[in-house]
């Protein structure tokens, strides 16, 4: 064999014995980046960020609610309007459109209107889940439908920050120098996003549990891409109310007018419309 003919061929076999080792040589799974840790302040300061980016919010979603606040079990459409800092109007409706409730929170004060029924109820907003009825489920409701923004954590509640189960875990003490527990949250390490908050009475006994699952981002904000739960499950401590909260649109910082907010009225009206509903 010509030694250039020879010279190649040894090449060619050095290449291929190097490419089996190459195949042969086992490689390293990548190691997955752990998000960085998070101070306690740095996550409320995330959360209040948040919760001011969304001045105006509109959402449509079904509620399943039952409990022993209830007569039976129901299932409802619901049509929510918020404008910030706590202005609320949330409209209810059967599967044919007919009108269960509306009610318009304000000021402190809430008015509840029944249409189909002509009656009404007015008082204090913090009076409302200690009227007979659907005041236990409907406030759970409000608790449930705004909780995945974490809430307003005013500068005069104490918080402490852990890790647990690969989850943050944030305790909010309402009163400074004391160890009760007003609300704990449970953040995803990865997006801060809730996945549970847990709210207790005065006595510091549990008052109600909501869960959030399936986060999707709905739109974006002055601090960043907003993702909303898809889903919320929710009990209150006394089993008074369990809700499921199944979320079709949400529509962050539209421009509210004059429609949004009523007036009340007392004769049944159809159903909301301007909503792209998800199946």
């Amino acid at each position: 064999m010509p030694c250039s003919r020879k010279l190649r061929f040894l090449g060619l076999l050095a290449g291929l014995v190097l490419l089996a080792g190459c195949a042969r040589a086992p490689v390293a799974p990548p190691v997955p980046v752990a998000p960085p840790a998070v101070t306690a302040e740095e996550l409320v300061a995330k959360l209040r960020e948040r919760e001011a980016a969304v001045r105006t919010l509109k959402a449509l979603f079904t509620v399943e609610a039952s409990g022993s606040a209830l007569k039976s079990p129901q299932r409802m459409e619901a049509a929510f309007v918020y404008q910030r800092p706590g202005t609320i109007r949330l409209q209810t409706f059967a599967r044919l459109g007919f009108p269960l409730f509306d009610l318009l929170l304000a000021d402190g004060q809430y008015h509840l209107l029944f249409p189909l029924q002509g009656k009404t109820q007015k008082g204090l907003v913090s009076e409302l889940d200690r009227k007979g009825g659907i005041g236990a489920p409907v406030t759970l409701g409000l608790q449930a439908t705004m909780g995945s923004l974490g809430g307003v954590i005013l500068p005069t509640e104490h918080v402490s920050l852990r890790e647990e189960n690969s989850q943050y875990v944030l305790d909010v003490m309402a009163e400074p120098g004391l160890d009760r527990v007003a609300r704990r949250l449970w953040f995803a390490q990865k997006t801060l996003e809730i996945v549970r908050q847990d709210l207790f009475d005065a006595s510091g006994n549990l008052a109600a549990t909501m869960t959030y699952q399936n986060y999707r981002t709905v739109g974006a904000t002055s601090a960043g891409p907003l993702a909303w739960p898809s889903r919320v499950l929710a009990e209150d401590g006394l089993g008074q109310a369990r809700l499921v909260l199944t979320f079709h649109e949400i529509i962050p910082n539209p421009e509210l007018t004059s429609q949004d907010w009523g007036p009340l009225k007392a004769e049944p009206v159809a159903a909301p419309s301007g909503f792209k509903r998800d199946n």
